[in-house]
């Protein structure tokens, strides 16, 4: 949904770059422009409808498992949620309704109020989403608990819909709205007084330039927006405080503050957000805190430090850097051929803008995907390692214990009972959450698949110190192309005058 969340964002941004070039809708056709932005919301509450009665029929089909009844509700939840991506880019890309909210031509400031409303067909759709799917998950997070042995949820069944949607709205939407509206704005500005900036500095590329330092500074703050977007409070003094603080001595990890992620017991998750330490946070929901035993609180949370450690965001934004350049050298190039080569005048702007998008789609969702997949599991490793007990509290076959070494910078070696620890802990998120255990998303793979892993991993040193090998060969390759991609960007900017990208956009090919 986070992804979906910018998408939205990401349409309504180059819509206002391409001016338009894609619409179908005629300009004067109010009805037509209507029907595509209204029925939306009909189409997608109906076939909610549907997907609830289908996989109620296959709970009470299926009374001794709640996994193919979750299987089908996830994956036809995941068709809805490209259903509404698709429709809002229809009614973005297709028609005229961005343009009927165009307050920039009275002045850019006011913009961003336009593009608030342009965005609310999709806000419509989420919303309907959600109304159909709260009873549903509540019946299908019950079977999960009353399925698993001892499992015990802080709220179940007692949900309230008001919380639902508090919790939804804050956790989906508002935590990347809010930092992309920021963006956005900044953006409608730069556009707006584009040719006034330019003037003012003299470089072609100083809005791009403004826009690009605001994006990172609000990166950087943005945890700080998050925890109050997010209803959090700092984790009180007691047992789990005194052993997560100690933990935290023990592996080096430097924080602002540990937080209770107060969801309403609608999460049992954890999470950290925030490059540097004056701004970085590590959360535990409430239910995660309530429903889990205090040596697999410190295995979620030495999971999430393991992200820290391995500086997992550092590399994501490298990326990311990554992704931009390569994208918008793939753009330059293509625009180049467009107007120098007249076997390749053919080429318009809308073309290598959508050559631009297709690039960035595969890029981050083939891409991203499959790095972000490698860090989770080296953070599951070192969770495994954070949960290692003393050698007298280790009591199955392991390669850690028998020279009595307890390590956390990865020889190889992973002690056996602390993964089994993690493993556990992973088990009781997916059946408290109603998460099938195959069930693998764009960034993580299923649960079933990473505990398997984990526990072959314990047994394998071997297979551990090739997997911790390549995800540094990972790192190290991005970072040689960030570096080299930063420093030919940089000197192209330099020294040319007009970029090609520039020049297609003026002759308008």
């Amino acid at each position: 949904m986070h992804l979906l969340t910018i998408l939205a964002f990401a349409f309504v941004f180059w819509r206002a770059e391409t001016s338009g070039q894609l619409i179908l809708v005629p300009d004067q056709d109010v009805f037509w422009t209507l029907v595509v932005v209204l029925v939306q919301p009909a189409l997608i509450g109906l076939t909610a409808a549907w997907v609830a009665r289908r996989t109620a029929w296959l709970s009470s089909q299926c009374l001794d498992s709640a996994e193919p009844a979750q299987r089908f509700h996830h994956r036809a939840t995941f068709a809805l949620r490209l259903a509404i991506g698709a429709g809002f880019a229809a009614a973005v890309f297709l028609t005229r309704w961005p343009d009927w909210f165009a307050f920039e031509r009275i002045t850019p400031v006011l913009q961003i109020a336009g593009d608030t409303i342009v965005l609310t067909p999709f806000l419509a759709n989420v919303l309907v989403l959600w109304v159909f799917s709260f009873p549903l998950e509540q019946t299908l997070r019950g079977g999960a608990e009353r399925g698993s042995v001892g499992a015990v949820s802080p709220r179940g069944s007692s949900w309230r819909f008001s919380a639902y949607l508090d919790f939804h709205l804050r956790h989906y939407v508002l935590v990347v709205a809010v930092p992309m509206m920021l963006i956005l704005f900044t953006a409608n500005l730069t556009r707006g007084y584009e040719s006034t900036l330019q003037d003012w500095s003299g470089w072609v590329w100083t809005p791009e330039a403004i826009l690009g330092v605001v994006a990172v500074g609000v990166f950087v703050v943005a945890p700080v927006l998050l925890r109050r977007i997010w209803r959090t409070t700092p984790l009180e003094a007691g047992p789990v405080r005194e052993r997560l603080d100690l933990l935290c001595r023990r592996i080096g990890l430097r924080f602002r503050e540990i937080l209770v992620w107060k969801s309403d017991g609608l999460m049992i998750n954890a999470a950290v957000m925030g490059v540097f330490a004056p701004v970085r946070y590590v959360l535990l929901s409430d239910a995660l805190l309530s429903t889990m035993q205090p040596r697999q609180i410190e295995a979620v949370f030495g999971h999430e430090a393991g992200h820290v450690r391995h500086h997992h965001m550092q590399h994501f934004l490298v990326f990311a850097v990554v992704g931009w350049l390569g994208v918008a050298g793939i753009m330059e190039f293509l625009a180049w051929l467009a107007t120098t080569s007249d076997a390749a005048s053919s080429l318009s702007v809308l073309a290598v803008e959508g050559v631009g998008v297709a690039a960035t789609v595969v890029f981050w969702g083939v891409g991203f995907g499959w790095v972000s997949r490698r860090f989770e599991r080296q953070a599951d490793l070192f969770a495994a390692r954070c949960a290692t007990p003393a050698a007298p509290d280790c009591p199955m076959p392991c390669s850690v214990h028998p020279d009595n070494q307890r390590t956390l910078d990865g020889d190889g070696r992973v002690c056996a009972t602390g993964a089994a620890i993690f493993a556990s802990a992973l088990d009781r998120v997916a059946v408290l959450n109603g998460i099938p255990h195959e069930e693998r998303s764009w960034r993580h793979s299923s649960i079933g698949s990473r505990i398997r892993a984990l526990m072959s991993m314990a047994g394998d040193p071997g297979r551990v110190a090739r997997f911790e090998r390549t995800v540094r060969w990972v790192k190290v390759v991005m970072l040689i192309l960030a570096v080299v991609g930063a420093a030919a960007c940089l000197y192209y900017w330099m020294t040319v005058p007009e970029p090609a990208i520039l020049r297609l956009q003026t002759t308008g090919l």
